[in-house]
């Protein structure tokens, strides 16, 4: 009996190792990646969506049509056991006539300016960053933070909200978030979380998007749309953005491209319609390196402003694009069986 007991133990402990833990992981992305690969369906759509993408738009379908979608860069190099790029605070830079990114390598916080102020789509990690990388860079490209009307978060992640209770405070700005992620934000943190993610600062729950529902401010109507999916409320982003003087539109897909469901997936192409419809011509992410090399896009921004915008497809690439992604949701959800 002590023997069997023994080996129980050590049976037990191999189990609920971290190491093991590990493993096990590992094993079932394994076994999700080659499920992907060896799915005749799915690899049809992946045709598609690679026919679809001619020679100019192959780095795209590319980040987009993996088994997993598009991933932070810091995900995919911890993934492949590669260490951790250092998170340093970049130049902000002016990507269209009237929007700006402003924050770190790993994730930033955008500025649209409006004739009646600005709209700022998240606030980076912490009250402090707010202050000291988000309003020293606005005030760096000649922005008022004074000028802050609203501050739209894409989901409830603490390096999205995190800055919105000092934004809030300070300058009376209006937050809007998806109203689970309200929810999601005032439930305890876990107990082994990080330490910033337990102390943290909440904003105050204010504007709750519970669909499709749109902001004006000024000349500029923001149109969010709630997309379940990488968090309960993460939301579709769409607004308005000038290059050279021409107007047309921008999308950011907070977490829209986690689709595990059919209805996930109808939400997505709904996104898309409405997108194309508002004459889009950006896709953008709060994440650079999620959708393409954005740092070296915005360092060529920086450098030469009057070079053509990497930044900008124009309409009927952009909806090419969006096809893409409609065909690489699809594979994905194939290969898993929805």
């Amino acid at each position: 009996m002590k023997v069997l007991l023994m080996i129980a133990v050590a049976v037990l402990i191999a189990v609920s190792s971290p190491v093991a833990a590990q493993q096990r992981g590992q094993q079932t992305t394994n076994e999700e990646e080659q499920r992907f690969k060896q799915s005749k369906a799915a690899q049809e759509r992946v045709a598609a969506a690679m026919a679809i993408a001619k020679p100019d738009l192959v780095q795209e379908a590319q980040y987009l049509c993996t088994w997993q979608g598009p991933q932070r860069p810091a995900e995919l190099r911890q993934q492949a056991r590669l260490p951790a790029i250092p998170d340093h605070q970049i130049e902000p830079v002016r990507i269209f006539d009237n929007l700006y990114y402003i924050g770190f390598n790993d994730v930033g916080a955008w500025a649209l300016t409006t004739s009646e102020g600005i709209i700022l789509f998240d606030s980076l990690n912490t009250p402090e960053e707010a202050e000291k990388v988000l309003i020293s860079g606005m005030q760096k490209v000649g922005l008022d933070p004074k000028q802050i009307k609203y501050v739209i978060l894409g989901h409830g992640h603490f390096d999205h909200f995190g800055g919105a209770p000092y934004l809030q405070r300070t300058y009376k700005a209006r937050v809007a978030m998806g109203a689970p992620d309200w929810d999601l934000i005032a439930r305890p943190t876990a107990a082994n979380a990080p330490q910033q993610q337990r102390n943290r600062e909440l904003p105050t729950r204010d504007i709750a998007v519970t669909g499709e529902q749109t902001v004006t401010l000024g000349d500029t109507t923001v149109t969010m749309i709630l997309t379940p999916g990488h968090t309960p409320g993460s939301i579709a982003i769409i607004f308005p953005i000038k290059e050279r003087g021409r107007q047309y539109s921008a999308l950011i897909l907070n977490g829209g491209f986690t689709v595990s469901d059919r209805k996930q997936f109808d939400t997505l192409k709904r996104v898309i319609d409405v997108a194309k419809k508002q004459k889009t011509a950006a896709l953008l992410q709060s994440h650079p390196g999620m959708v393409g090399d954005t740092l070296a896009a915005m360092d060529t921004r920086r450098k030469n402003p009057a070079a053509p915008n990497p930044f900008f497809y124009e309409e009927t690439r952009f909806a090419r694009y969006m096809n893409i992604v409609t065909e690489c949701a699809e594979a994905r959800l194939l290969a898993s069986g929805s």
